[in-house]
This record gives C-alpha cells, sequence and structure tokens, in this order.
C-alpha cells in the first residue's frame, strides 16, 4: 500500500498507513460536503469559510500540502477525473492552496455590485501557456523533484522542516500568492497552476457544473458578481472554481425584475399621454408600489428607502434603469414626491411580504442550479 500512495513524496514528516488514510478520507469529505451544499443550494458563507479552514488547517498545516497535485502521480489523475464529473470542486474546496487563495479574496470579492459596470471577459490563455510551457521544459531539463522550492504546497512543510532551505523558498512564493490573491483572484490557480490548467479543460466538458435554468430572468448580475467572469449565458464553466457568490447572490440579494420594469415604463408613458393632473397622488402611489416589487425578493424595505432618497436628490440610485424612473418621476410629481410617507409605505410592505415570498422563494431560487440542468 505504501508504494501505491509513496507517502515519501506527499508525506515526507511521517510514514504511516493510518494519517494517510485519515487524510484521504478528509479530503473526500470536504469535496464531498461543498458539493452536496452547493447542489442542495444550501452553501453559506459560514460553512465555506468552515469547509475552506478544515482545508487549509488539515490539508495544509497537519498533511504538508495534501493533497500536492503538482506532483504527477496516479492521484493527479484521479482527481482530474472527478474534476470530469464534478467541475471544479477540488480547485475551490480541496486543495489547501486553493483553499487558502480563496479565503484571502474574500476579503475583497465579496458579493456586491456594481450595477454600472461593464464587464468584459478577460483573456489569461497565453499567460497560464507560458507558465505551463516552463514548468514542462523545466522538468524534461531537470525533474519534478527539482519543482521542490517552485512549488507553493510544499511552503506548508515549512511548519515541519522549519530549517529546509527549500521549503523556505517555497513558503515565501506560497506567501507572495497569498497577498496577490487580496488583489487578484486565486492568482496561482488561474495564471500559474499547471493541474489547474488542465483542470480548467476538463471543467468546461463536466457533467455537473453551475447552470442557468429556465427560471433565469437573464438579469445579467450573476455575470458581474462571478470573480472569474464565467457567469456568461454560454459560458463553459471551465474557470468555476464554485465559490457560490453567483448563486449566494442570486439567492439573497436584489435584482431588478425587467418585465415589471417594463411595465412601469409603459405607465409612465401613458399617464404622460393622458396628462391628468387630478390623479397625481394616486398614479404615483400605484408606482411606487410597482417599483418596490422590482426588488426581489428579500431586501425591499432596505431598497425602498434608497430608492426614496434618489426621489429626494440625496443620492442616485445604484441602477441606471431605475435611476432613469427617478428621472422620470422626480420631473413628473415634485409637490407629490415631498408628501410620501414612508411608514405608511414600509407598513404595506411588511403587510404584503409573506404574499410575495411565498409566490417567489421558489422561483426565485432556481434560476441558478449546481446539477444536470440542460438548460444553460
Amino acid at each position: 500500500m505504501s508504494d501505491q500512495l509513496d507517502y515519501s513524496r506527499y508525506f515526507p514528516h511521517f510514514d504511516d498507513p493510518i494519517l494517510a488514510g485519515i487524510a484521504i478520507l478528509i479530503t473526500f469529505l470536504v469535496g464531498l460536503t461543498a458539493g452536496i451544499l452547493i447542489y442542495k443550494n444550501k452553501m453559506t458563507k459560514i460553512s465555506k469559510i468552515v469547509l475552506l479552514l478544515i482545508s487549509i488547517v488539515f490539508g495544509g498545516i497537519l498533511f504538508g500540502g495534501f493533497p500536492n497535485i503538482i506532483f504527477l502521480t496516479g492521484l493527479t489523475f484521479l482527481i482530474l477525473g472527478i474534476s470530469l464529473f464534478f467541475s471544479r470542486v477540488f480547485c475551490g474546496y480541496v486543495c489547501p492552496l486553493g483553499a487558502c487563495q480563496e479565503l484571502v479574496s474574500m476579503v475583497r470579492f465579496k458579493a456586491v455590485i456594481n450595477f454600472d459596470k461593464e464587464v468584459k471577459k478577460s483573456n489569461n490563455t497565453y499567460i497560464r501557456l507560458g507558465f505551463f510551457g516552463f514548468f514542462i521544459i523545466y522538468f524534461l531539463i531537470f525533474s519534478f523533484e527539482a519543482l521542490t522550492p517552485l512549488n507553493p504546497l510544499n511552503g506548508f512543510l515549512l511548519v515541519w522542516f522549519p530549517l529546509d532551505l527549500l521549503y523556505l523558498i517555497a513558503f515565501v512564493i506560497l506567501i507572495t500568492i497569498l497577498f496577490l490573491s487580496l488583489f487578484v483572484y486565486r492568482p496561482f490557480c488561474r495564471y500559474v497552476c499547471p493541474f489547474g490548467l488542465i483542470a480548467s479543460l476538463i471543467g468546461r466538458f463536466s457533467i455537473i457544473k453551475i447552470r442557468r435554468t429556465e427560471s433565469c430572468l437573464d438579469c445579467g448580475l450573476c455575470e458581474k458578481i462571478c470573480p472569474t467572469l464565467e457567469g456568461f449565458q454560454k459560458s463553459k464553466k471551465g474557470e468555476c472554481y464554485l465559490c457560490y457568490r453567483c448563486m449566494d447572490f442570486c439567492k439573497n440579494e436584489m435584482f431588478i425584475d425587467h418585465m415589471k420594469l417594463a411595465e412601469i415604463h409603459r405607465r409612465l408613458i401613458a399617464f404622460k399621454l393622458s396628462n391628468n393632473d387630478d390623479q397625481n397622488e394616486e398614479f404615483l402611489d400605484k408606482i411606487l408600489k410597482n417599483v418596490i416589487r422590482l426588488f426581489i425578493p428579500y431586501k425591499r424595505i432596505k431598497s425602498f428607502d434608497k430608492f426614496i432618497e434618489a426621489l429626494e436628490s440625496k443620492h442616485e440610485f445604484s441602477t441606471e434603469a431605475v435611476q432613469n424612473i427617478v428621472i422620470q418621476l422626480s420631473s413628473m410629481f415634485p409637490n407629490e414626491i415631498s408628501k410620501i410617507n414612508k411608514l405608511n409605505y414600509k407598513e404595506w410592505i411588511k403587510q404584503n411580504e409573506s404574499k410575495w415570498k411565498n409566490r417567489l422563494d421558489s422561483y426565485q431560487k432556481v434560476k441558478l442550479h449546481y446539477g444536470l440542468t440542460k438548460e444553460e
């Protein structure tokens, strides 16, 4: 058994089949738990942090950077095979280096949206191919063992071998990567890791991945929240690390119901044509209630406050489409806006919230799905 697993490569600080078995079991359980939570749409920020910390503490510190997939062994090919079925669960949650980068990235790459940000797909292919070519040439000239100081996963072994210069070099590279992760999302995974390049190609053909369903309104917010810009309609999700930001945002945050948005615009145009000043307050009331229903389904009161403040010219609304409505209403009903009773509207929201949520919750939670759904 020891010959098959080659303990000396993975666990140079111990040679114990029991500990090796525990390491493999923990690795399997972390990946399985992450997959199940995402599949059932029950991943939370706390559970994500816990899973990442388990990978870092056990796979990183205790087991010295296990699994060290940059070593070309049978385990590397096994994980690539798993990626063909379950996409990048390993890179996202199991790999201790990936877990470190993800945890650090959560400091800056939070689930917040700049609604006016123009999203453009970046291309890192040439950088990745350049590093991949370097690793191939380096391996052919020397050997995989010669990659030891350049492999940041070996930096975890400095805990066990604090006087080893090769592991010290690897540790410095590891710390550098974690620092860069504050500014670039998963820099090693997306630009340098040779395993990551192959896994991204295989991930494009994964059977189970995050997909859009028929319930998707194509609001485009998942495209803006995705740190790897894999939220596009036709994306193959090869670079999706299952960070869950898109599903979490789609499930819990505000987005704009475009069907209701179009309805509001039609009503505004019709009112302008009719030019009936006698119905100003009644019409504004109906428009405000329709605007509230734009914010589906969890944060209406908070969004309503921002909308009213925009009407009162205290700031602009964060979404351009809604800000256009603000401009129209401000010019059409300057006197009526000053009479808006926010407390009455908030009470109206509370009275109707349960009815809206019961109708929309099931619909809201299936726009994105990690599974076999055929709709992209």
